[in-house]
């Protein structure tokens, strides 16, 4: 396994989701939604529309649906818009969804989910989806302060007591990534193990140790700094205030209530079929080169609540309703959740990043790179699924996303 990027680092708070959709007044003066976003065009050695289309010209591409209200211009926007960025990124395949509510849903896929085989992808295949696992862990610790059992202003030193400077961390600090504690995925220790036995079972502990082990960066609650080890803290502390398995918490209290079928927390490094296999440049290799090697098998302990989990673009369709609603939490919590104002930065929540105008969660683990956001005023959400991590570029499958719903913002 490579270290470059394999979770979000701490300088990508604002790289997640640069997006901005405003009404535009044209020269006509129509009303049409408008879609900035920063960073999100470098075409890197792909210049033309030409030369992408000639890199995709063998790729299996599939539309699944498209309301017959959105009419065929917007189809074959779509069409072309997944196809460019399929050969853009090149990545082996894509699974997409764009909903918007008055007008009906777009699903998508796009290449290979098995380059053994050849098979496409399929709505219904499970991906691993990195730290989208945050938006549960944190949602988790929210449903337990409904119900009395702990507060996210309790003193990390109340469940933790063992970890140098626990006292001054609340575990909002954890939540809203101002908790100055070393992020365990930059330590060399970490990737030697990673290397040394990349299926070897972490227990949780043996993670924040090797964190906790180093001085803190800074003072809690005084800087933002995107962190993982912050996230095994909490799913530590949910498995303590919630009495049972972090796994059956996540199912019992997220996953059965919305109906979420194939969105858990694995015990071990297998994904049941069907799935989309992962891929990854080799150790050594350009990011950008075309020789892939499988890995889609690797212990989900390593990344646990920070971004152990598997999930399909249903499933995930349905958990960005209800982070969007707050459906799970009361007024408050979900207020609380979504609140942006901490100190350093205005771009992560309580388990939830704000891109522009945009809510959600990205992930990245080796082999898969998804991303997940909901333009709450127009009613607009889209995911996107992709089956290759490291890559070309940093945040792809945000950027594939960002790309769609400009498309379709841009049509109505």
């Amino acid at each position: 396994m490579q270290n470059q990027g394999l979770y979000h680092k701490a300088n990508t708070l604002r790289a997640r989701g640069q997006c901005s959709i405003q009404p535009q007044r044209s020269e006509r003066q129509e009303t049409r939604p408008r879609i900035n976003a920063a960073g999100m065009t470098d075409a890197r050695k792909h210049s033309t529309i030409e030369t992408m289309r000639k890199e995709i010209a063998e790729q299996t591409y599939t539309i699944i649906r498209v309301p017959a209200r959105w009419g065929k211009d917007i189809e074959r926007s779509l069409n072309l818009a997944v196809a460019e960025q399929l050969g853009l990124y090149r990545v082996p395949g894509i699974i997409a969804g764009l909903w918007m509510e008055g007008l009906g849903e777009w699903v998508g896929t796009a290449g290979l989910a098995d380059r053994g085989t050849g098979r496409a992808p399929n709505p219904s295949d499970k991906v691993r989806i990195g730290s989208i696992t945050k938006t549960f862990t944190a949602t988790a610790i929210l449903r337990l302060a409904d119900k009395g059992l702990l507060s996210i202003d309790d003193p990390l030193s109340r469940w933790e007591p063992w970890i140098p400077g626990s006292e001054r961390i609340l575990l909002r600090h954890l939540l809203n990534m101002t908790s100055g504690l070393v992020n365990y995925t930059d330590l060399e220790a970490f990737w030697a193990k990673i290397k040394a036995d990349p299926g070897a079972r972490w227990a949780p502990k043996d993670m924040v140790e090797m964190a906790a082990a180093d001085s803190p960066r800074f003072a809690p609650g005084t800087q933002a700094e995107y962190n993982n080890t912050n996230y095994i803290l909490l799913g530590m502390i949910i498995e303590k205030a919630g009495g049972m398995s972090v796994s059956d918490y996540f199912s019992e209290e997220i996953a059965q209530p919305l109906g979420l079928e194939n969105t858990y927390l694995p015990e071990d490094k297998k994904i049941p079929e069907p799935f989309m296999r992962g891929y990854t440049t080799p150790a050594g290799d350009d990011p950008e080169s075309a020789n892939l090697v499988e890995q889609s098998f690797y212990s989900p302990s390593s990344s646990w609540t920070a971004g152990g989990m598997i999930g399909t673009l249903g499933d995930l369709k349905k958990w960005m309703d209800a982070l969007s609603s707050g459906s799970l939490l009361s007024p408050g919590m979900h207020g609380q959740q979504l609140d942006f104002s901490m100190p350093g930065t205005d771009d992560y929540g309580l388990g939830v990043m704000r891109g522009g105008t945009l809510i959600g969660h990205a992930g990245e683990v080796p082999g898969y790179n998804a991303s997940m956001y909901r333009h709450r005023s127009l009613g607009l959400t889209g995911i996107v699924l992709t089956n290759r991590y490291p890559g070309p570029s940093k945040g792809m499958a945000d950027r594939i996303n960002v790309a769609l719903m400009k498309t379709l913002a841009l049509r109505h």
